[in-house]
């Protein structure tokens, strides 16, 4: 898919649930989870990461991921880790996070606004991301295997008296016909590089109980 679309199929959506539960020096007494930018070594392995609050993790064996084709290349990811001595750590897991770009609203032929669960967004600490948890339902069904479609779409751009912009954004989501039998979770960022001034943004999302909008200030 472009940087724009998300098409989804369920193998692709991120989840992670450890059951056991360890105290003291246990596998997952330390376990935390970030979303990082992880760097390649080769193809399909990540041998350090940069989490959103500036640390720099270096993975020791290297991360096994087969998304991550391109070598020498910075990928978005969850990270799961266990315990950092001298900033080298061991992955527990890494999943791949989406990076979708806002496309313009008019560009679209049809919009889509399926509800969906928003769980969380957050502005990532180095203010270069909009960080969203999502709760999509899917499920399988015989014969059908049609893909859930996510993107964000460019409203408008107003400015205020004092000069600040505000950028309203909105998430596009396609269910198309995919059963709902059950929850699983997906993140998503939305980079904000190119954003070079102060700017406000307000991002609207159809949840299962109404519509809900989030506002973040990019202090520049």
């Amino acid at each position: 898919m472009s940087k724009y679309w998300l098409a989804l199929l369920i193998p692709l959506l991120i989840a992670c649930e450890h059951n056991s539960y360890d105290t003291g020096d246990g596998r997952y007494s330390y376990l935390q989870a970030d979303i990082v930018d992880a760097h390649t070594a080769a193809k399909g392995l990540i041998d350090y990461c940069h989490t959103d609050k500036g640390d720099s993790l270096q993975l020791s064996p290297h991360a096994t991921a087969p998304w991550a084709t391109t070598p020498d290349s910075t990928y978005r990811a969850l990270l799961y880790y266990g315990k950092v001595t001298d900033h080298i750590t061991e992955a527990t897991q890494i999943a791949r996070v989406p990076v979708l770009s806002y496309v313009p609203t008019a560009r679209i032929d049809t919009v889509f606004t399926d509800p969906v669960k928003l769980e969380s967004a957050w502005m990532s600490a180095n203010r270069r991301y909009i960080n969203l948890q999502l709760g999509l339902k899917t499920g399988r069904q015989d014969g059908v295997d049609n893909k859930q479609v996510l993107s964000v779409m460019h409203d408008s751009t107003s400015t205020d008296d004092t000069g600040v912009s505000t950028i309203h954004l909105r998430l596009y989501h396609r269910q198309n016909a995919v059963p709902e039998y059950y929850t699983v979770r997906q993140y998503i960022s939305i980079p904000l590089d190119n954003i070079k001034k102060t700017t406000q943004i307000r991002l609207t999302v159809n949840t299962y109980n109404g519509i809900v909008t989030r506002s973040f200030l990019i202090d520049r």
